[in-house]
């Protein structure tokens, strides 16, 4: 495989961390992260607090009575529902319209699965002239679970730095993520791939999705990335969504 030499990772030279546990819990959020320039190796991100205002805001969080619900909807039921739903359908219609009809055939008043199809024909044709990508019918299956388990460390770590919530919390919520992540996920690259899918279906825009495919392709082939030198401790249980 082709390996990256150049170093966008941005580690904290204090990161105040003790073992290997939680830094593999932060690593499972490694590209959720690295697209709003978090440190790869602490709780704290080093994001300013506009930028940390900016997440939190488009999340609807004003302070720390909102972000409990949202991490149990993330944690239990996510958009990865939303895209189980729709998966089949996408895969069961090449045409468009035709897709889209037998969408609002059988989930009347379900907008958000149409737009989940759009883009990822959208999203799909970047994937293809970046050429360095190959999204398989097995990694549309295994899903989007990484999207919402990386939102889940994403708010975590934000909502630490911001104060919503203390330490303690934080690293439950992150933890709850890894552990769900080596229980469904075999490498960092199906991670990867997963978390890139959740991009997908949710198309942030030409430029923005060329950003996160090369994320992808620097989180799992330079030398330096943090998925690059640590291994991927998997555990050996049946796969769940939930």
């Amino acid at each position: 495989m082709e390996t990256i030499n150049s170093l966008p990772f941005n580690a904290n030279p204090q990161p105040g961390i003790a073992g290997s546990d939680k830094l593999h819990a932060l690593f499972t959020g490694l590209m959720a992260g690295e697209q709003y320039g978090f440190y790869t190796n602490s709780l704290t991100t080093g994001a300013n607090r506009q930028s940390l205002g900016k997440i939190l805001s488009a999340n609807n969080i004003e302070s720390s009575i909102q972000l409990p619900p949202l991490m149990h909807f993330l944690k239990e039921e996510g958009e990865r529902s939303a895209y189980d739903i729709m998966l089949p359908l996408y895969l069961s219609h090449c045409d468009e319209t035709q897709r889209e009809a037998a969408i609002r055939k059988k989930f009347i008043g379900i907008e958000r699965l149409v737009h989940y199809c759009r883009n990822l024909d959208i999203s799909f044709r970047h994937i293809r002239l970046h050429g360095k990508i190959s999204i398989t019918n097995e990694d549309l299956q295994r899903g989007i679970l990484a999207w919402d388990l990386g939102k889940i460390i994403k708010l975590s770590r934000t909502a630490y730095d911001c104060r919503l919530i203390s330490e303690q919390e934080a690293w439950e919520y992150i933890e709850f993520s890894d552990k769900k992540c080596r229980e469904y996920f075999a490498s960092w690259e199906e991670i990867g791939k997963s978390y890139l899918l959740g991009q997908a279906v949710n198309y942030p825009g030409e430029k923005k999705f060329r950003n996160v495919i090369e994320c992808y392709c620097t989180a799992t082939r330079n030398t330096e990335s943090p998925w690059m030198c640590t291994p991927f401790r998997r555990a050996y249980f049946s796969r769940s969504t939930t």
